[in-house]
This record gives structure tokens, sequence and C-alpha cells, in this order.
């Protein structure tokens, strides 16, 4: 089975590269950030911008994620500088509500948890940082620093149904997190890449515990959480099992940059330094094995630039499709449109 990725719009969104794209769990909102400093906003109905955020960042935004919760909109982005800017709609303005700083050196990724209780925060500087958010995202506690991976951290994402949290290093490793009567505590960690990690999502899935990560190795992988204690009973030693459940047919030539697993059709893509974009698709045969299959390439996503963040998106105008919005060093973000089952 073969699918056909159709290029809706270009959209010439930033005067230098794309780091990342960040979809509105809720609304037709999308985010970019890119090393011109600046955060812009796009209506998903119409594609057109409705917001920059700048004069704020003393250089590259290189992360972004939305609240998934609250009344209006609000946002994180993480900086080159260090620091964290969080930034919340009323009605139709973008103010800054708040500053966080803390991290020694570059702040890489930024994600919030599924409640919007928490903020999680990745840097150079090799550690994680939890902050907790009061109502009105104007005031941040810190209430764990973790400091286990070796090297630099590239990257946190929250599950979208559990407080877990996953990182991904330089270090070659994933690590999951979640809290230990009252502090956050390493719940296991993942080797079987051969080079950095760049990015891992969660599928979204209420019943199994399945992420895929992307490396500096070429591959991507998919892991499956196969046992988990109860946060209550343990005392810092690993409490989950995972296990490599899936390495996935190897087309990159390059680093793997940014992976997404989508909520709608159960598919991953993936997205890099080669420039492809890679659909996967898993078909389970009836004794319950499952492999998974590339459905779709589109080389030069970005033409003859890097691409350096993929992300599935329902469509907002045809139910007949979802999307995929990616980023990449032309400054340029795509939108493309791919049937569904």
């Amino acid at each position: 089975m073969t699918v056909e990725i159709e290029l809706v719009k270009s959209i010439p969104a930033h005067k230098d590269k794309v780091w990342t794209v960040a979809i509105h769990k809720k609304l037709p909102l999308l985010a970019t950030v890119s090393t011109d400093k600046t955060c812009k906003i796009f209506d998903l109905n119409t594609m057109e911008q409705i917001a920059e955020l700048d004069d704020t960042h003393k250089t590259s935004i290189r992360s972004v994620s939305w609240k998934p919760t609250g009344d209006e909109p609000s946002l994180a982005c993480g900086s080159f500088d260090s620091t964290i800017s969080v930034w919340g709609q009323d009605y139709d303005e973008w103010s800054l509500l708040a500053v966080i700083e803390g991290h020694e050196n570059e702040v890489k990724g930024v994600s919030w948890s599924k409640d919007g209780n928490f903020l999680a925060s990745c840097s150079r500087d090799k550690s994680i940082w939890i902050w907790e958010a009061d109502d009105a995202n104007e005031e941040f506690e810190c209430i764990s620093v973790l400091q286990e991976h070796s090297q630099d951290v590239k990257h946190v994402i929250w599950h979208p149904y559990e407080d877990l949290l996953a990182s991904s290093s330089y270090d070659d490793t994933i690590r999951l997190w979640k809290e230990d009567d009252d502090d956050w505590t390493c719940a296991a960690q993942l080797n079987g890449h051969q080079g950095t990690v760049w990015s891992s999502d969660f599928e979204k899935s209420e019943t199994s515990v399945r992420l895929v990560s992307g490396s500096d190795d070429c591959t991507v992988k998919v892991w499956k959480r196969v046992s988990s204690t109860d946060s209550d009973s343990f005392r810092g030693d690993a409490t989950e099992v995972w296990e490599l459940e899936s390495t996935l047919p190897e087309l990159h030539s390059r680093a793997v940059y940014s992976v997404s697993w989508s909520e709608q059709s159960g598919r991953i893509a993936s997205i890099g330094s080669d420039g492809q974009l890679i659909i996967y698709e898993e078909q389970k045969s009836s004794n319950g094995d499952s492999k998974w299959l590339v459905v779709a390439t589109r080389e030069l996503a970005h033409g003859v630039y890097e691409a350096n963040t993929v992300e599935w998106c329902k469509s907002f105008t045809d139910g007949g499709s979802e999307n995929l919005i990616t980023g990449g060093d032309d400054g340029n973000v795509n939108v493309w449109s791919i049937p569904l089952k």
C-alpha cells in the first residue's frame, strides 16, 4: 500500500531556519520558531499569520509547546539564550506572561504535561527542569532538576495520558521519568541508538505505551513498555521495563531530526538532515504480529535544505485526509496532505 503526499502550501514563515513547529491540540493554531529569534502563529484554516512574538529572546528560539489546557491559548518558547518565555492570548492580543530563568546553557526543548500543571525544559547544560505553573502562567516554581544524562539533552515530550516524561540526549539514550513521593525519578533508560537521539514521540493510546525515536545513526526505532510499577511503591530504582519493539525500514541516509506519531491514523512520520519525509504504517497479522512498512516518501521536502521538524495535524478543511507540517533551513513551513486509510 502506498499513499500520496501532496504539498498544500509552502509558507515563507521566517528569515532563517525553522527549528520547531507545534500544533494546538484543540484549536486550528500553528506555532513556529526560528533562528531569527521570533515565534509566529498561523491560523490553520486560512494558513495566514495572525501573530508574531518577538523582542524577547536574544538569540535563536529552538523549541515551542502549546499548553493543552486553559480558556485562552498559551505557549512556551525555549531559547539558546538559556531562558524560556511564556505567552498568552487575551481578546486576540498576545502578551508576554513570564520569562523563566535557571538553565546555565541553551534551552533545547520545552513541553507541557497533559493537564498543563507542569512544564518540562531541557538544555545543553545536560539537565532537565520540571516547573510547576500557577493558573495564570505568570509564576513558575522549579520542583525538580534531573541530571542523569551525561551529555546535552536535545528534546523532552510528555505522554498524552500519563505523567510520564521522555528525554532524548546527545549521550545516545532516552530516559523515562515519573514522580515518586514528590520528586521525579528516572523510571527507565532506553539503550540501542548508536548516535545522538534528536527527538521522540509517544503513541496516542490509552491501552499501551509506546515511543518512537529518531537518531543521528539514521534510524527510527519503536519502543514498548512491557511492565510498570506503581510510583508509590518505589524509591529511586528503575520501575519500568521497556523493550525495543522494532527498527523501522532504514531509508534515511543522514541524521533523523524529528519524528511524530499520528493520533488519527497511527502512522509515524520522520524527517531529517537528508531532507527526506518518510511515512510508516503498521500492519498487523491475524496472529498478533506486526511490522512497519514505508507507505510514502518525499525527497527534498525543503529543496536542497535540511528539514528539522515534522508534526502530524488533523485537517481542518478536509475530513478525508490528515496533514503533516514540516519546517526547514530554508525558513519555510510546508503543509502536506495525506489521505486517511
